[in-house]
């Protein structure tokens, strides 16, 4: 179906936003007594810590998430755009918004359907909204890997000079990981359907770069976290970066289970012990999780509220 087809489909809807509205109230809603239980579950650990927030960093946590936040829904247009012909921007935005704040509540793959609820009162269809999921999740998953190859020497050498080549490898693979015969292979392999458009090299390293940049904010923002509570050297970024990265891509592949909840924690929690001390360690993967949460929210909140001055005109897909 083509993009002005599917804007047919929206206008003849006239219950679509106020859908989304509802939709979007019971995200928040359901979010807000989300954070307010994991807060009382972990209340011992954040009343014991005496807390002394550097609000520059605070502040800081909310730029980079801001950052990611934008990088992340460009990547997720130029995805739909490509596989399905949705080349309205601000409805793939609101789409993004609201399945990133279902995605963190507890239960099994609720952004994914957020997603393909939202898409499916424009007149998309499910299936290709699905792969167009499965596919996002491929890459982002292939650029945690290639930022941990590449961080992982830096992390494990305390060497000052550091040889470009476990870089450039990672690199390498990252482009024969991303190949368009490859992820249409694992696409295939995953959902047992074929993509309904032929992948372009350019585009799945496009995709790539963009992941990685979003990688590198969101352990930015972790440092930033942890720069909020505890002064912690300038010379150990690149190791909250690669520890962000690697929690994130080991429990990546725990999404569709219901006891994945809490499992970044910990493990962002043994890995930052490394070189923070044990309670601070905790205390910034709960503020992590209360951040991430937070902002979600508020991101959708801001997503949902931004409406077209007129009707735009048909996007070509």
């Amino acid at each position: 179906m083509r993009w002005s087809e599917v804007q047919g489909s929206i206008r003849g809807r006239l219950k679509g936003r106020e859908a989304r509205l509802l939709l979007g109230a019971a995200i928040v809603l359901l979010s807000l007594g989300f954070l307010a239980h994991y807060m009382s579950r972990n209340w011992a650990a954040l009343t014991a810590y005496h807390w002394q927030l550097n609000y520059v960093q605070v502040a800081l946590t909310l730029l980079f998430d801001l950052a990611a936040y934008i990088v992340a829904i460009l990547a997720w247009h130029s995805m739909a755009k490509r596989l399905a012909g949705a080349g309205d921007l601000l409805l793939n935005a609101q789409v993004f918004c609201y399945s990133s704040t279902a995605s963190r509540l507890p239960g099994i793959g609720l952004g994914i359907a957020a997603r393909v609820l939202l898409y499916a009162q424009a007149g998309l269809s499910k299936t290709v909204v699905g792969l167009a999921s499965l596919l996002d999740m491929i890459i982002m998953v292939v650029a945690g890997v290639v930022l941990s190859l590449a961080i992982a020497p830096l992390m494990l050498s305390s060497a000052s000079q550091q040889s470009p080549w476990p870089l450039l490898a990672a690199l390498v693979l990252g482009g024969v990981l991303t190949h368009p015969r490859l992820v249409t292979w694992a696409v295939r392999k995953a959902k047992k359907g074929a993509l309904p458009v032929a992948l372009r090299y350019r585009d799945t390293l496009w995709w790539l770069c963009m992941y990685l940049v979003i990688w590198v904010l969101g352990g930015l923002m972790l440092y930033a976290t942890v720069c909020s509570v505890y002064p912690l050297p300038g010379q150990y970024a690149l190791q909250v970066i690669g520890d962000w990265t690697l929690s994130g891509v080991l429990t990546s592949f725990m999404t569709l289970m219901p006891s994945s909840l809490g499992l970044k924690e910990v493990t962002l929690t043994l890995l930052m012990s490394r070189y923070l001390p044990e309670h601070i360690a905790v205390v910034v993967a709960i503020l992590m999780r209360l951040l991430t949460t937070g902002y979600a929210v508020l991101w959708m909140v801001c997503a949902a509220s931004l409406r077209r001055s007129k009707p735009s005109p048909g996007a070509r897909g």
